[in-house]
């Protein structure tokens, strides 16, 4: 009994150490990640903050309850073009709503006529790059991240069922001892019993 305790007590002492280099761990990529996201928003780079909050749920568990957030959306009458044949009607369409601190800057969607016309410039060119790079290197840590959960989850599963056989191992072994006991005790109350009846 005392053993299973010291062994529930050392099961618990690993798993409290391992969890404590895990969260370590854990933090420096999220924490990069998160801090990215921020610093991309306060720079107005919503193409970036929209690429690094990506990498930072791939690291932290959605909760039970999630805040809902909807778009808003404005409506309007109008014709896309679709098929000569089938137009489609557009009744709505969605807002992009950005805090007033982004009031004097001007938007660029990427990937439009705008945003080409920025990479033609070498300077802006060589931050996006760089931008790139740093985000590509942010990936590679999250993905680190997640095989470091991994591999923790896996040798955390390993131990408990190393410390559980040896549970049951030491509980067969006290089993077997008691077993021992009681035929030894039956057998030398069977022998005082013989002896005292005369038979021996």
């Amino acid at each position: 009994m005392i053993f299973k305790k010291i062994l529930i007590f050392s099961l618990l002492f690993l798993c409290l150490n391992s969890c404590t280099v895990y969260t370590e761990k854990q933090s420096e990529a999220l924490s990069k990640v998160v801090y990215a996201s921020k610093d991309s928003m306060e720079a107005a780079r919503i193409d970036l903050a929209d690429k690094y909050i990506t990498e930072t749920t791939r690291i932290v568990r959605p909760p039970k309850n999630r805040i809902k957030i909807d778009p808003v959306y404005k409506h309007i009458n109008t014709v896309s073009s679709g098929s000569k044949h089938d137009p489609i009607i557009i009744n709505k369409q969605r807002m992009v709503i950005i805090p007033e601190k982004y009031r004097a800057d001007t938007v660029v969607v990427v990937s439009s006529d705008e945003y080409q016309q920025l990479l033609k410039d070498k300077e802006t060119f060589a931050q996006i790059e760089k931008d790139n790079i740093g985000l590509s290197d942010a990936k590679k840590l999250v993905d680190e991240e997640l095989i470091r959960q991994m591999d923790n989850r896996d040798k955390m599963v390993n131990d408990l069922n190393i410390m559980q056989k040896k549970l049951v191992e030491k509980d067969l072994a006290i089993l077997q001892r008691n077993i021992i006991i009681l035929a030894l005790v039956a057998i030398m109350g069977g022998a005082t019993y013989l002896r005292i009846k005369g038979i021996l």
